[in-house]
Protein backbone atom coordinates (compact mmCIF):
# COMPACT_ATOMS: atom_id res chain seq x y z
CA UNK A 1 0.00 0.00 0.00
CA UNK A 2 1.42 3.13 -0.90
CA UNK A 3 1.64 5.81 1.43
CA UNK A 4 -0.44 9.11 1.60
CA UNK A 5 1.84 12.15 2.15
CA UNK A 6 0.26 15.15 3.73
CA UNK A 7 1.13 18.69 2.08
CA UNK A 8 0.44 22.35 3.54
CA UNK A 9 -0.91 24.87 1.12
CA UNK A 10 0.30 28.42 1.50
CA UNK A 11 -1.03 31.80 -0.34
CA UNK A 12 0.10 34.87 -0.47
CA UNK A 13 -2.55 37.03 -1.45
CA UNK A 14 -3.19 39.69 -3.64
CA UNK A 15 -2.15 42.52 -1.77
CA UNK A 16 0.97 40.69 -0.87
CA UNK A 17 1.65 40.33 -4.16
CA UNK A 18 0.70 43.98 -5.49
CA UNK A 19 2.78 45.57 -2.86
CA UNK A 20 5.82 43.43 -3.94
CA UNK A 21 6.50 41.16 -0.84
CA UNK A 22 6.46 37.52 -2.62
CA UNK A 23 10.14 36.80 -1.88
CA UNK A 24 10.12 38.31 1.82
CA UNK A 25 7.47 36.28 2.50
CA UNK A 26 8.59 33.07 0.46
CA UNK A 27 11.96 33.69 2.59
CA UNK A 28 10.21 33.58 5.82
CA UNK A 29 8.32 30.43 5.14
CA UNK A 30 11.92 28.73 3.95
CA UNK A 31 13.79 30.54 7.38
CA UNK A 32 11.07 28.17 9.98
CA UNK A 33 11.35 24.93 7.77
CA UNK A 34 9.16 24.84 5.22
CA UNK A 35 10.32 23.08 1.52
CA UNK A 36 8.39 23.94 -1.46
CA UNK A 37 7.85 21.63 -3.86
CA UNK A 38 5.61 23.20 -6.40
CA UNK A 39 4.76 26.95 -6.70
CA UNK A 40 2.43 28.48 -8.87
CA UNK A 41 1.11 32.71 -9.69
CA UNK A 42 -2.63 32.31 -10.59
CA UNK A 43 -5.74 34.32 -10.80
CA UNK A 44 -8.00 32.36 -9.49
CA UNK A 45 -11.66 32.17 -10.58
CA UNK A 46 -14.34 32.63 -8.13
CA UNK A 47 -15.54 29.17 -8.90
CA UNK A 48 -12.43 27.85 -7.50
CA UNK A 49 -12.44 30.39 -4.48
CA UNK A 50 -16.03 29.40 -3.71
CA UNK A 51 -15.30 25.78 -3.49
CA UNK A 52 -11.77 26.22 -1.59
CA UNK A 53 -13.47 28.60 1.19
CA UNK A 54 -16.91 26.17 1.38
CA UNK A 55 -16.48 25.44 4.60
CA UNK A 56 -16.65 29.10 5.28
CA UNK A 57 -19.94 29.72 3.35
CA UNK A 58 -22.47 30.45 6.65
CA UNK A 59 -20.10 33.16 7.42
CA UNK A 60 -20.85 36.61 7.37
CA UNK A 61 -17.59 37.81 5.54
CA UNK A 62 -17.66 34.76 2.96
CA UNK A 63 -18.74 37.03 -0.16
CA UNK A 64 -15.96 39.22 0.85
CA UNK A 65 -13.60 36.85 1.17
CA UNK A 66 -14.16 35.57 -1.94
CA UNK A 67 -14.48 38.99 -3.92
CA UNK A 68 -11.31 39.72 -2.06
CA UNK A 69 -9.00 36.63 -3.40
CA UNK A 70 -10.14 37.05 -6.74
CA UNK A 71 -9.24 40.85 -6.71
CA UNK A 72 -5.39 40.18 -8.22
CA UNK A 73 -2.84 37.47 -8.38
CA UNK A 74 -1.88 35.24 -5.37
CA UNK A 75 1.00 33.00 -5.19
CA UNK A 76 0.05 29.43 -4.51
CA UNK A 77 2.64 27.30 -2.64
CA UNK A 78 2.97 23.30 -1.76
CA UNK A 79 5.20 22.18 0.84
CA UNK A 80 5.65 18.51 2.57
CA UNK A 81 3.59 18.15 5.53
CA UNK A 82 6.46 19.92 8.18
Amino acid sequence: MASISERTFIAIKPDGVQRGLVGEIIRRFEQKGFKLVAMKLTHASEDLLREHYIDLKDRPFYDGLVHYMHSGPVVAMVSPHK
